[in-house]
């Protein structure tokens, strides 16, 4: 074959490159498809876990709301037979937010009801019910009320919660014409008097027909509001059944598909063999990377469905487009080894060095240098490769000019990013300011009623008072976080640096604040801090770093515990530790206290922080010139160990908790 030489190479080398190109398309395009659907499925899976966890929490609350009201003074209600007053429970109705409150003697007869229509229906064989009166104990979980029992509560709720089945495609057959019960999230506790025995019952419940507060809840926690082809990115639905009853999924009339049914895969997966089903699955009319897990009521019977998924078309486009980029790539990558291969013939150095040369100014940015055009030849590789060459350089000089335009354009997106991060932080301080203002005028309020100024108060409303007032502290103390949090994050944090005597200008208010809460959870404090001992620091400053250490060691600390402040001094610095006794914090978890947001959950926690106090104390310390650690042994004690600028003297380490205090 009348062929160059670097013709045939290049074509041994081009086909075997081309080869290997399929193979790469073919074996990256399955690895694609997998990742994509499996990285959709890992996260269906777990935003299902999330939405469970989200459901069980709510019915915890349910319970607990329910094991507050069920106290003696209730017995004693109920055994004297006298009147539970209807505006005490429809008060604590529209507090709590749910749909109803029953008061139940013993035979579970409704004796009291928020909305006063109840009063007088007997609810034996109600499931909730029989299992709190057999079991005498607090339980909540979700249940099915006949739409009957709903009407005689309230008209208008079974109104609201009439929910009209609508024919779905891919529904199993024969399937239901109406729904002649709602589901509810219920708990109830037993009611006890002085001598153990039981008196009634207090129970709580949520109508979940059409009630879109927790579904949308979880979606916005999970896959925030996000939208695709105008439809919700991810959805959240309770099924009662397989009809669903409350829904972010959007039907065919752009409206939310209450009424609509559950495909029959789904159905016999979960509903008749009350497994989990994960995995694609049509909704309504479109397919979504889903998870169906079945729910039950107290008697472990299957009675609906929980559902998370993801819009499929959403990971398909994704897949497409990288297989496309990925074709492109592998595409581009042929052209370049084909003019690779071009420089692997060349012969004559006269071109060659002209060649070099023009490569030469190219690479000094001169991307306007042309060789001279070489005449046309069908053989002549070097003219060829030359041609070549000088539509390369006209090409990078065009590719020049766009990826200055896209510099430019990505300048002008950052400068947009900055706005936006100043707007954030301002509306940030701009809320938490008037947060701030107005907790300030709730909390004076509140103390004019607890203290009887604006009329008597009884034992229990002075409890219920204590209760917000507490509320009213943690909010006042969420609210000066993020306002702090603000000033940090915006370099706005004024430090006014001078001499500070830390027990009477910082530790002495701080604990005068917090007394009461430490009266309430019956801690004793104790300091161990040499006397005259001074600091170069900011005192308001450090009295938010006590504050939030001292506050820690009251929330987190052992209930009736104690919480030891020390100080001495340590050549040129002071050091001080805050230490109490009680669980602590696994070693793992040190490193992460002072991260921005971070908590770690105790099943005994009383109250729930920001996951901001160490974080704004450690940005605190920082600009004083300070340091802070934490030491402690998980389930004994923890102690914060923080230094400042200060005299030499003695040293400090460890966590001191002397006898007594």
């Amino acid at each position: 074959m009348d062929l160059p030489l670097r013709s045939k190479l290049l074509a041994a080398f081009v086909g075997a490159v081309v080869l290997f190109g399929a193979l790469v398309i073919l074996s990256g395009g399955f690895l694609i498809n997998r990742m994509v659907l499996s990285e959709a499925q890992r996260r269906t899976e777990l935003a299902l876990k999330t939405a469970d966890a989200m459901l069980a929490r709510r019915l915890e609350e349910a319970e607990k709301i329910c094991l507050m009201m069920s106290g003696t003074h209730m017995a004693e209600l109920i055994k004297t037979e006298s009147p539970i007053p209807q505006s005490l429970l429809r008060d604590l109705l529209n507090l709590s937010g749910y749909d109803f409150i029953h008061i139940l003697d013993r035979t579970g007869t409704v004796i009291a009801t928020a909305n006063g229509h109840a009063a007088g229906r007997a609810l034996g064989g109600d499931t909730m019910v029989d299992h709190i009166i057999d079991a005498r104990r607090p339980a909540s979980g979700v249940t099915l009320v006949s739409m009957a029992s709903l009407r005689s509560e309230a008209p208008s709720l079974m109104d609201k919660a009439r929910v009209s089945i609508i024919p779905t495609p891919h529904a199993k057959a024969g399937g239901p014409t109406r729904l002649t019960h709602v589901m509810v999230m219920d708990a109830a506790s037993p009611i006890f008097d002085q001598n153990g025995r039981l008196a009634g019952l207090v129970r709580v419940g949520s109508v979940l027909n059409r009630n879109f507060d927790f579904v949308d809840f979880v979606r916005e926690n999970i896959f925030t509001v996000a939208t695709y082809k105008g439809k919700n990115l991810g959805t959240v639905t309770i099924f009662q059944g397989d009809v669903r009853i409350t829904t972010n999924v959007i039907g065919t009339d752009a409206r939310r598909a209450i009424g609509t049914r559950v495909s029959e895969e789904v159905y016999d997966w979960v509903l008749d063999a009350g497994k989990t089903w994960t995995g694609p699955a049509f909704v309504v009319d479109s397919w979504y990377i889903s998870a169906y897990k079945p729910l039950k009521n107290i008697n472990d019977r299957v009675v609906g469905m929980l559902y998370v998924g993801v819009l499929k078309q959403r990971y398909d486009d994704m897949r497409n487009q990288a297989l496309l980029l990925f074709v492109g790539v592998t595409f581009l990558a042929l052209i370049g080894v084909g003019f690779l291969s071009f420089g692997l013939a060349r012969r004559l150095s006269r071109p060659l060095a002209r060649l070099t040369s023009a490569t030469a100014e190219v690479s000094r940015g001169n991307l306007s240098y042309q060789l001279p055009d070489p005449p046309s030849a069908k053989r002549d590789e070097i003219n060829r490769l030359t041609s070549a060459f000088n539509r390369m350089v006209s090409a990078l000089g065009q590719r020049d000019k766009e990826l200055q335009r896209s510099r430019n354009n990505l300048q002008v997106t950052a400068d947009k990013l900055k706005k936006s991060v100043t707007h954030y932080l301002e509306t940030l301080e701009f809320i938490t300011h008037e947060l701030k203002n107005q907790i300030a005028a709730m909390k004076i309020n509140l103390l004019a009623v607890k203290d009887g100024y604006v009329g008597p108060v009884s034992e229990d409303q002075q409890a219920a008072l204590n209760d917000v007032n507490q509320a009213i502290v943690r909010a006042e103390e969420m609210t000066l976080n993020y306002l702090n949090l603000s000033r940090i994050e915006k370099g706005e944090l004024q430090v006014r640096i001078r001499n500070v005597h830390v027990a009477s200008d910082v530790i002495k208010p701080v604990l005068n604040n917090l007394r009461t809460r430490l009266e309430r959870r019956r801690m004793r404090l104790s300091l161990d801090m040499m006397p005259d001992l001074f600091v170069r620091a900011d005192p308001s400053l450090l009295q938010i770093v006590y504050e939030n250490l001292v506050s820690n060691a009251i929330k987190y600390g052992r209930k009736n515990g104690r919480i030891v402040l020390s100080g001495r001094k340590k050549k040129d610095r002071a050091v001080f530790s805050v230490c109490n006794d009680g669980p602590g914090v696994p070693e793992e978890s040190m490193d992460k206290l002072f991260e921005k947001f971070f908590r770690i959950h105790h099943q005994w926690e009383e109250e729930r922080g920001t996951g901001l106090g160490l974080f704004i104390t450690r940005e605190i310390l920082r600009r004083q010139k300070g340091e802070i650690h934490a030491e402690g042994k998980y389930g004994e004690w923890i102690s914060f160990v923080f230094t400042l600028p200060g005299p030499d003297s003695q040293s400090l380490s460890g966590c001191h908790l002397k006898p007594g205090g």
